[in-house]
């Protein structure tokens, strides 16, 4: 299957929405930031200085967010997705870490975040439900065939001393 095809296969289409998932909880936190914060400012601007200060200051924070997300939204969508369609030889490390919760032994709920290592030393993550997270890592495997994946702590060793140790040679 050509890479073309990969980027457009169904599994693939599961990391975009968990990509954007993800781009809407930060703008929604950003967003929640600023209108606490100017709440709290607006509430406690007679009354208290310090308290108008902070609420002055978490408004400025959530506007500075929500304004980085929109003008990286604007720029070039995700970097995980311009690196996987553009520059995916940058790629030379893709693991993913599953979280299950157990309260009493009982199986409440489990998620996963995908970690994929990049040849300048830079991370990038992004968080799956657990169900899809085999989908997913199928499709990679054949999109990065000169990726590694799974983790190990030798994996991560030669990692950091060289990225370029984890790059595998194609087969074909």
């Amino acid at each position: 299957m050509s890479q073309k095809n990969l980027l457009r296969h169904p599994s693939f289409e599961l990391l975009r929405k968990a990509i954007r998932r993800e781009w809407r909880l930060k703008l929604a936190a950003a967003l929640s930031l600023l209108i606490f914060g100017a709440v709290v400012a607006w509430l406690s601007f007679g009354a208290s200085a310090l308290l108008a200060l902070l609420g002055l200051a978490c408004t400025l924070l959530g506007i500075r967010l929500a304004f980085q997300l929109l003008r990286e939204k604007l720029a070039r969508g995700s970097y995980l997705l311009y690196l996987l369609e553009n520059r995916p030889r940058h790629i030379v490390w893709v693991y993913a870490v599953v979280t299950e919760r157990l309260p009493f032994g009982l199986q409440f709920g489990s998620s996963c975040t995908m970690y994929f290592k990049l040849m300048d030393g830079d991370e990038v993550s992004v968080g799956l439900s657990a169900k899809n997270q085999r989908k997913v890592s199928k499709t990679l495997n054949r999109l990065l065939p000169h990726a590694t994946f799974g983790y190990t702590r030798d994996r991560e060793q030669w990692y950091m001393a060289d990225p370029a140790m984890l790059l595998r040679q194609e087969e074909g």
